[in-house]
């Protein structure tokens, strides 16, 4: 047993290690060559907690989400049934497997079969075979993460034990619930005398049938023998009733607990056993994908056996005499081992790599070897199924070049309607995809137009989303309405910048505005007035010195008078436009000393001025000047 500081740092660790994602076994047992084997098994991937006693159980399921609990019979002596049931009652998402005897796996049937009991292993074991339950474990508790999500805390009983085992109801609450569920309600109440004549209501056959079924169900006469088994007498009842949910559950039931028993015999490496079950389930109408897996492991389980078996048939045979010849194989016997092959790969899901050494390779080999083999079209079949399944899966996951891989692979193996059908399938899921892509690049730009986010950053922005959307979906009924609104904005920004004078600014917003084919009034507008606010800039910016000019008339500044009697000298530059005329106009003071004294007596009189125009061209043009006049005082 564990010491209670023991105790306690084990739940404590448990409770920690539940931020993980590695699956948590409880091992109770008290026989150290099955713990150890189980340790083995497992490996350091998935974590293992050993409890000795009964007792010590609920406490570490209680400090956590526990997944799995592995119980040894032998350290519960014959309380087992009543302390799973007691277990399971408490946490139903626990995946529970046993492990003991021939003698506790038959007192544990009706566990078994029903699932509470999720396998049984036969004690001793191997640690590859314990490693197989261990590995069917936590992909059942995987699935059950995935339907339900991980097991939740579950609150502690009083004292922090299990609660006391409890007498349950079984099969009469279980037949009363189906009397429940199909009994026909009457439209109006019978008549007293009447009640008290029949003393009980009628019940339906297919209500009969359900509750023989059910008796069948829960004896485990799962499919056999004729007349008196769950599966037929379900089957019966549905026909009575096409409506009735219990009959359909039943049945759903059965075939879970027919896949149940093959794939256990499979784990057991009862392989005829295996066999007949799958077929059993087969002819049950049981899933076919689910069928198909298991046929496939057993197919590899077996070619697994024949190889074990050929290299010891191999050994114990006596050298060949050197220089001798050595038959080669019969076309059968190599069909049989490429199919072997084959059918290991596909279970590998080495489908179509690496080269020379997939399923596809094998299955061809196999099928040149011997084209009518049984074992070559069974792996045929096999390869088609799994390509198809793989093309399925792909579908799913929007993998559209690995699924038409898989579909152009399997056209020489599968049916050509289920080949159409996958095409089908794999255009429509591409239409959806781009549907959805569209509509999600289609909010991502208007969302980036209200934060107006318009072109930058470079991979996350308005006219990016927009150009992704036109790649995929030219004609999306939203493309249009955007691409105009991104345009505007645009637009508006070359305003701004336009009015601010960034000039080089304003065009590079037009310029992205044109590129998405904006042609609005209001964009040649601004094209209009940047152009001339350039020509201006450009105009402003070619000045010449006056003297380079042809001074037609000119009239000298007034000194002013309190300048003059000051006594002050200066200078005045200024720069101006001679006209076409010749005029003097624009005049702007570029500097002057001293400021403000002189500028308007320079002003005034260069605005007389006359100059000669500068021709170009043979035509004469505008030209800026630039001048500097002296205010001096005779002496």
């Amino acid at each position: 047993m564990l010491a209670p500081e023991d105790e306690r740092r084990a739940i404590e660790a448990l409770r920690f290690s539940l931020a993980s994602d590695i699956v948590e076994l409880v091992v109770l047992t008290a026989d150290e060559l099955f713990l150890q084997t189980l340790r083995e098994a497992v490996g350091p991937t998935r974590r293992l907690w050993h409890v000795p006693s009964s007792d010590k159980v609920g406490d570490l399921l209680l400090a956590g989400g526990v997944g799995i609990l592995v119980l040894d019979l032998q350290t519960l002596a014959a309380l087992g049934a009543r302390f799973v049931s007691e277990i399971k009652r408490q946490f139903p998402d626990l995946v529970v497997v046993a492990a003991g005897t021939r003698e506790d796996e038959t007192a544990l049937a009706r566990l078994i079969s029903d699932g509470t009991i999720y396998r049984f292993i036969h004690k001793p074991m191997s640690p590859a075979r314990a490693r197989l339950f261990a590995d069917a474990a936590v992909k059942k508790y995987d699935e059950q993460k995935r339907t339900h999500g991980p097991p939740g805390r579950v609150a502690a009983p009083r004292g922090g034990r299990l609660l006391p085992l409890l007498v349950c109801a079984g099969l009469g609450a279980t037949l009363a619930a189906i009397w429940l569920v199909h009994r026909s309600p009457s439209p109006e109440p019978a008549p007293r005398q009447t009640a008290e004549r029949t003393g009980a209501a009628a019940i339906s056959p297919a209500v009969s049938l359900s509750m023989r079924a059910a008796q069948a169900l829960a004896a485990n006469r799962l499919a056999a023998p004729a007349g008196d088994n769950a599966l037929e007498l379900f089957r019966q009842a549905l026909a009575l009733d096409p409506d009735s949910a219990a009959a359909r559950a039943g049945i759903a039931e059965v075939h879970e607990r027919l896949l149940s028993r093959a794939e256990n015999a499979l784990l057991e490496e009862r392989l005829d056993e295996a066999a007949a079950d799958l077929d059993l389930a087969r002819s049950a109408g049981v899933d076919a994908a689910r069928v198909a897996f298991l046929a496939a492991e057993l197919a590899k389980a077996r070619s697994q056996l024949k190889t074990t078996a050929t290299a010891k048939r191999v050994s114990s045979e006596p050298a060949v005499p050197a220089g001798s010849r050595t038959a080669p194989a019969a076309p059968a016997a190599q069909a049989d081992e490429f199919a072997a092959l084959a059918v290991e790969r596909i279970h590998e899901q080495h489908l179509l790599e690496p080269e020379r050494d997939n399923a596809r390779f094998y299955v061809e080999e196999a099928l040149a070897a011997d084209p009518a083999n049984p074992a070559a079209l069974d792996a045929r079949e096999q390869l088609a199924l799994a390509l198809l399944t793989a093309a399925r899966g792909a579908i799913d996951g929007r993998d559209f070049a690995r699924a038409s891989s898989s579909i152009d692979a399997a056209k020489d193996f599968a049916s050509p309607d289920n080949l159409e059908n996958l095409r089908r399938a794999l255009q429509a899921a591409q239409r959806a995809a781009d549907a959805d892509a569209a509509r999600g690049l289609l909010e991502s730009a208007e969302e980036r137009l209200r934060d107006d986010r318009l072109v930058e950053p470079e991979g996350d922005s308005a006219r990016y989303y927009l150009a992704k959307l036109r790649g995929i979906d030219p004609a999306n009924a939203g493309l249009a309405r955007a691409t105009q609104e991104l345009g505007a904005r645009l637009v508006g920004k070359a305003r701004s910048a336009l009015a601010l004078g960034q000039y080089d600014a304003a065009g590079n917003w037009l310029d992205q505005a044109a590129a998405l084919g904006d042609t609005s009034p209001e964009a040649g507008a601004v094209r209009r007035d940047l152009d001339a606010a350039l020509a201006k800039r450009a105009f402003l910016g070619n000045v010449m010195n006056a003297s380079e000019l042809e001074l037609v008339k000119s009239v000298p500044p007034v000194y002013p008078r309190k300048a003059e009697q000051a006594g002050i000298e200066g200078w005045v530059e200024l720069e101006f436009t001679v006209a076409e005329s010749g005029n003097v106009e624009d005049v702007a003071v570029r500097a002057a000393n001293p400021t403000g004294v002189f500028d308007q007596a320079a002003i005034g009189a260069l605005l007389q001025w006359h100059y000669k125009p500068v021709i170009r061209d043979a035509r004469p043009l505008a030209q800026r000047a630039r001048i500097r006049i002296r205010f001096a005082l005779p002496h």
